[in-house]
């Protein structure tokens, strides 16, 4: 803490100022001198991270960011599913969780990393018009295209059909684009007016956890049911059985 800092502190410049006066103190509480490694060690971890990371980013910048939102996708999915009250089993979870990851992996983040530098390309600078003019052309283009074509792709790996992936195209895909608006209009003006262009995509995913776990809970489960937590899938009706009349 700040107060055990400063009382290390203290401690030592006192004995500084009195071995120069010959005088003896004791060693330094084993709590303080412990806790000060502490802070230095995590200090340093986090700084060799930082390190290696922007490492990653210079030499390869879809993959880091591609691992990256793969990552958050299959703990947003585990999630989703924790708030379904999911009877699934563990493998079956794992499995589930996997698919929107792979969503996630191969397609939301390399999309999106190219996006952005398309983006900066084509109307550069963090003025009030370029980043009202990238925040317009993002929601309107960008959104729509991301969530229509996750929406396709979830559907897809769970098993619908093509009417089926239309059909939940029609019912969610407006109001899914419609409640991206207010979650991530405010989050790209931060980005376009603040965050340098290599750090976007980890900055959009320290927030797309939250979305991530809400267009889960709205794409994994099967079609007729997205959106409603706890709802198992209707079973196929039986075939009719023609039964025989004894004469």
């Amino acid at each position: 803490s700040r107060g055990e800092t400063r009382t290390f502190r203290e401690y030592a410049s006192r004995r500084r100022g009195a071995v120069t006066r010959g005088a003896v103190f004791p060693p330094a509480p084993p709590s303080t001198v412990t806790s000060t490694r502490r802070r230095g060690a995590a200090t340093m971890a986090l700084r060799g991270f930082i390190t290696w990371y922007n490492a990653q980013l210079a030499s390869k910048p879809y993959t880091t960011k591609a691992v990256g939102t793969g990552a958050t996708y299959f703990a947003s999915d585990l999630t989703a599913q924790a708030v379904e009250g999911s009877a699934l089993a563990p493998q079956d979870r794992a499995t589930r969780a996997l698919k929107f990851s792979a969503v996630g992996g191969l397609w939301v983040g390399p999309l999106l990393t190219a996006w952005f530098g398309v983006m900066d390309r084509f109307v550069p600078g963090r003025g009030v018009r370029a980043v009202a003019t990238k925040l317009l052309v993002d929601q309107v283009i960008q959104g729509p295209l991301m969530i229509g074509s996750m929406f396709a792709l979830c559907a897809s790996l769970n098993g619908a059909s093509v009417d089926a992936i239309r059909e939940k195209l029609d019912a969610e895909l407006y109001p899914t684009w419609v409640n991206s608006v207010y979650v991530w209009a405010p989050v790209q003006v931060f980005q376009q007016m603040v965050v340098p262009l290599q750090y976007r995509v980890a900055v959009a995913n320290c927030v797309s956890y939250v979305w991530d776990t809400y267009l889960s809970l709205k794409m994994m489960p099967p079609p007729a049911d997205a959106g409603k937590p706890g709802v198992e899938p209707t079973p196929p009706a039986k075939g009719l059985v023609r039964r025989r009349t004894i004469a």
